[in-house]
């Protein structure tokens, strides 16, 4: 495995932050964390975690992760598949209480749709947050059966299998099937089959059903000019989201999981499907979708990721032995995406291998 210099890839990335913030007055911050083969941690912070206030963001503060709690969910399914609480190929309608199997008959396709299928995005089940039902919130917070219910009144997209389309309902279904085959909350089910461990990660938790650690202060997330920070977090809960962490926290689940520390990555990425949607485009997450994660190339290495919707994307690049976490704290048309903020970071990282015939401190800084 090639070694990185991350003291080098740390300057070159404290520039790239530098540039997009000056370039960019409306993003209050950037932040990216790194954490290398032997343990080596790098985490670059720009900008300000609350514009309110001044408060300048840190390594400490934490993040509604959004999507990127997705891998959480999926490696809890895969621990079931593992002990022989499902199959893969089994139709998810199989796998959920009563009530929820009687909502989800609502969808044209619900008796064949596999665990497989929704993991990977390819269930044909269209995405309960695309539609203007869910911008009025529930009285009281949404439920998980509200969200579904706004799924399964919705066409399908395509024939389970036959293309992809991202889909947060889906990942809702997943997490009503786990409450139903542990018999504890999806939170519960989570902390105890996906390696989310309190020592290692503490900030990692559960918004809501898990009390909020000391030392971990939430920064705001900003989307279109509004301050997320108080929104209910109901909107995102329940499977699709629900996760709050540090950047170098998600650094460290990352890394566990594919030097196989919890559960095993092997079946994860055994069988990528393309992520081609019904009009051939491909879904911008990647060009290949495992069970609960994607993969891009990026020059002459493949990375295994997953973003999250306020600005978030965490991996891992197993040519590199090196996890990453990274965010940008508003989401709005004009700013950075995180695909350009990502594929900077690899970059970085790919320029600052070390080799042995010549000195990568004579190269010149890439700011893709």
């Amino acid at each position: 495995m090639t070694a990185i210099d991350l003291a080098l890839v740390s300057e070159r990335l404290a520039a790239v932050l530098e540039q997009l913030l000056a370039e960019h007055p409306t993003l209050p911050a950037a932040a990216v964390a790194l954490l290398g083969p032997d343990g080596e941690r790098a985490d670059v912070v720009r900008g300000v975690a609350d514009g309110s206030t001044g408060e300048a963001l840190t390594p400490a503060h934490s993040y509604r992760i959004t999507s990127c709690t997705k891998p959480f969910v999926a490696a809890t399914v895969v621990s079931l598949a593992a002990e022989g609480s499902l199959g893969f190929d089994t139709p998810v309608a199989d796998l959920v209480r009563p009530a929820v199997a009687d909502l989800f008959a609502r969808y044209e396709h619900a008796s064949s749709v596999t665990v497989r299928q929704v993991l990977q995005h390819r269930s044909g089940l269209v995405d309960h947050t695309m539609f203007p039902e869910f911008d009025v919130m529930a009285v009281g917070g949404w439920t998980p059966v509200q969200q579904l219910a706004i799924a399964v009144s919705k066409p399908a997209l395509f024939a389970p299998g036959t293309a992809c389309s991202y889909s947060d309902s889906g990942y809702v279904l997943l997490g009503q099937m786990i409450e139903h085959l542990t018999g504890q909350s999806l939170p519960e089910a989570v902390r105890a089959r996906a390696g989310v461990d309190a020592v290692t990660m503490p900030s990692l938790h559960w918004e809501i059903a898990e009390a909020a650690p000391a030392g971990f202060p939430r920064a705001h997330q900003w989307f279109e000019g509004s301050d997320t920070f108080a929104w209910n977090p109901s909107f995102d809960l329940f499977g699709g989201g629900g996760l709050v962490s540090t950047l170098a926290d998600l650094t460290r689940w990352w890394a566990d999981w594919f030097t196989g520390v919890h559960g095993s990555i092997a079946t994860h990425v055994a069988d990528p499907a393309p992520t081609l949607g019904p009009d051939g485009v491909p879904f911008p997450g990647g060009d290949l979708v495992g069970l609960g994660l994607f993969s891009r190339r990026v020059g002459d290495v493949r990375v295994w990721a997953h973003g999250g919707f306020w600005g978030l994307e965490t991996g891992y690049v197993p040519d590199l032995g090196v996890a990453f976490a990274l965010s940008l704290t508003h989401r709005a048309p004009g700013l950075p995406g995180l695909r350009a903020l990502g594929d900077a970071v690899i970059g970085s990282l790919l320029d600052g291998r070390v080799h042995s015939s010549w000195s990568v401190r004579s190269r010149p800084t890439s700011q893709r």
